[in-house]
């Protein structure tokens, strides 16, 4: 009897470490498999967020690059076109001041050769006299007035158109 007993026994503990076992299984882990499945879910998904995130921080890093580039791009060309704007202005200065030594120049020229010609004029003009006074005076002395006014009016006419020509 005892060895009936002892099988009564073990029935009873097999059956009540099956009720347990369904009883922790209900209370204890499919709850706790629920919610790490839960946390999985969560985990997984943060991690394709960043992921997402990822991907979005690298296009928008590649398109900042683009357009660092194209900003660099653009500098270049606007300091390109400055420079060329200011060899123009360069040029454009220089040009102006060699017009102005040209203008400069030749109204000097202008000047010298106006004063040039106003002094062989004079030198022209005395010389001119001297032979009339010189003329008068010899001629006056061996010719009479009016022949000697006559060779007077002759050479000066003839002195004037020598220096016309």
């Amino acid at each position: 009897m005892t060895e009936i007993l002892n099988i009564w026994t073990l029935i009873i503990q097999i059956v009540n470490f099956a009720i347990f076992s369904i009883l922790v299984y209900f209370l204890f882990y499919k709850p706790f498999k629920a919610i790490t499945e839960e946390r999985r879910n969560i985990i997984q998904k943060n991690i394709q967020t960043a992921e997402e995130i990822r991907k979005d921080v690298e296009k928008i890093k590649q398109d900042l690059e683009v357009k660092l580039n194209e900003i660099y791009k653009e500098r270049e060309k606007i300091i390109q076109e400055a420079m060329k704007e200011a060899e123009n202005i360069k040029n454009y200065i220089i040009e102006e001041a060699q017009n102005k030594v040209n203008e400069m120049q030749s109204k000097a020229i202008k000047e010298i050769e106006l004063h040039r010609k106003k002094a062989s004029d004079e030198i022209k003009n005395t010389y001119i006299e001297v032979v009339t006074l010189l003329a008068k005076g010899v001629l006056k002395e061996v010719l009479d007035p009016t022949v000697n006014q006559k060779i007077i009016e002759v050479a000066t006419k003839k002195i004037k158109d020598y220096e016309k020509n």
